[in-house]
């Protein structure tokens, strides 16, 4: 097999996550702290309750509005709420939130090396499932990342998410390339089923991480961490683990 081109998930991948607890404790300190300037009269511990498994819920439907689909779950939860907010309100409360969020999230020190050691031998792109792109596009271009892909697919623009196998094909139409000729590095149970059945080759990283944290990926008013996705992942046959970023390029030899 002859792999030309090497597709990135962002999130757990490129970027590593800290302390997941207070990430999300942030998140919701910004988003009630948000929506008291604009109105919201109900306690700290019921705007919890309201907002338990936040990104687990049905994606409301898309509308000619300009807003994402994160700006569209907090418009709906306001109007649950009995809110009315105009759009520069939610803008600001989705920024709010988002930049609470990433403040435990970090560039992996291997990410810049490594994708410059690769970037003259293979294409590159980036696939990921986030609600919100303007924040990855601002991220991309404060981390100095996004030079080094040749395209950028995220959930949010094309409708659809891993592990659908569907997300894969904008970048293979992008690229030009085939999917046997392309490596899926990823993190997580979805990665490796949306990259297998779209027909590339996938490769889990699977960090020796001692903080159980980093499994929590969605606002709980009980807020506990959950068995990995990664850990599942060991019992998967034909999947390629790597404890580093830095093994890529030693594959790609």
């Amino acid at each position: 097999m002859r792999i030309k081109g090497i597709f990135f998930d962002l999130y757990g991948t490129l970027l590593t996550y800290g302390d997941m607890s207070a990430a999300w404790s942030d998140w919701f300190s910004a988003f009630y702290d948000c929506l008291r300037e604009y109105g919201l009269l109900i306690s700290k511990e019921s705007f919890a309750l309201r907002c338990d498994g936040f990104f687990g819920r049905p994606e409301p439907p898309s509308k000619d509005d300009g807003l994402t689909v994160l700006e569209r779950r907090i418009q709906a939860l306001c109007v649950d709420l009995g809110m009315d907010l105009r759009s520069k309100e939610i803008k600001k409360a989705a920024t709010a939130v988002v930049k609470a969020w990433q403040k435990h999230i970090s560039l992996d020190l291997d990410t810049l090396p490594v994708l410059q050691a690769l970037k003259p031998k293979k294409t590159l792109a980036l696939i990921s499932n986030f609600d919100h792109p303007p924040h990855i596009y601002s991220l991309l271009l404060e981390l100095c990342l996004s030079e080094f892909f040749d395209t950028v697919v995220i959930s949010g623009e094309v409708g659809v998410k891993k592990p659908d196998p569907y997300i894969f094909s904008f970048a293979l139409e992008q690229t030009k390339l085939r999917p046997n000729e392309v490596a899926y590095v990823g993190d997580t149970l979805d990665d490796v089923q949306g990259a297998r059945a779209a027909g590339l080759y996938p490769i889990l990283i699977k960090r020796n991480e001692s903080n159980k944290s980093h499994a929590i990926l969605d606002f709980k008013s009980n807020q506990k961490s959950s068995e990995s996705d990664s850990e599942i992942l060991t019992i998967i046959d034909g999947v390629k683990i790597i404890s580093g970023l830095s093994e890529l390029i030693l594959m790609s030899r």
